[in-house]
């Protein structure tokens, strides 16, 4: 009796073989140029709707009042606020991936073909230093021409100016979860989608355009600042695809918060008002004045 043909075994892929593109992640820098992006730009545009839904909710419903800064003087009820907030940024973010888990790809092609190794690291890190620099410079020359002096007005860096806990609370939300869940959505879906399905430039265009309008706070507080959230999203996205890993991205994002919030708690321990009144360097303080703000 013949018995049925013994199975062949796999021989593992031959070094110096090309393997599909995407099905690795490899320590080597590879632009994304050569990777296609594992979601579409009806996936995309699911996601990034799903994850700006409770701020276009809120402002429907309130009106833009729903943005309005209100200083409080008590902390335990900043605390809770910005717990609540926590809570909700991170079931928001969970839900925006709901399209992508139904997509049925890895999550491991989100962050890009390149792992993220010590110089990934420092690359992101030096990216986050040299994007505050370019953003804050544009945002000044764009305020000092304009003549504005009407500063960012975002409730994060108003419970920040308390201290202690909420100054805590306010830094986790501004640079890990913040920078963390936008990069992934902006930058690993969008970006990425617009990029891959239409050209490079529409998605560095387009996907840093969306990413600074979602900052309601700062479109009706401060508009001229959005130049600097633009920028930000566009040299975000360009060290994305040229590196080809998202964490670069993200702790380039972790960074320029960090150091904008610096700046708004730095701004307000000097009385700005105080330095303005004397005219000690006025023109750069307006500046600063008006654009600090988190993206």
């Amino acid at each position: 009796m013949v018995g049925p043909p013994a199975a062949r075994p796999v021989a593992p892929p031959e070094r110096g073989v090309p393997q599909p593109p995407g099905s690795h992640r490899t320590r080597t820098r590879t632009s994304l140029r050569d990777v296609p992006s594992p979601y579409g730009l009806w996936i995309a545009t699911f996601s990034v709707l799903i994850f700006i839904a409770p701020n276009l909710v809120l402002v429907g419903i309130v009106g833009i009042d729903a943005v309005e800064t209100v200083a409080q003087e008590n902390a335990t009820l900043i605390v809770l606020n910005l717990m609540i907030g926590l809570v909700l940024q991170v079931v928001v973010f969970a839900l925006a991936l709901l399209p992508l888990l139904a997509a049925g790809r890895p999550f491991s092609r989100l962050w890009g073909p390149t792992r993220t190794t010590g110089a990934m690291v420092a690359i992101g890190l030096a990216t986050g230093v040299g994007v505050a620099i370019v953003a804050y410079t544009l945002n000044a020359i764009v305020v000092l021409l304009a003549g504005v002096e009407d500063p960012v007005e975002q409730q994060l860096l108003q419970d920040a100016l308390a201290g202690g806990l909420p100054l805590a609370l306010v830094a986790l939300l501004a640079v890990v979860v913040a920078p963390l869940a936008e990069e992934v959505i902006f930058r690993g879906v969008l970006f990425r989608a617009l990029a891959d399905r239409i050209n490079l430039a529409v998605g560095l265009v387009l996907s840093s355009v969306v990413f600074a309008l979602i900052h309601i706070e700062v479109v009706v507080s401060q508009p001229f600042a959005l130049v600097g959230l633009f920028t930000v999203g566009f040299l975000l996205a360009l060290a994305f695809h040229l590196t080809g890993n998202l964490m670069v991205a993200v702790l380039g994002h972790a960074v320029f918060n960090a150091i904008s919030l610096g700046l708004a708690v730095l701004v307000d321990r000097l009385d700005l008002e105080d330095l303005l009144d004397l005219d000690l360097a006025a023109a750069p303080l307006v500046a600063l004045r008006a654009l600090v703000g988190v993206g």
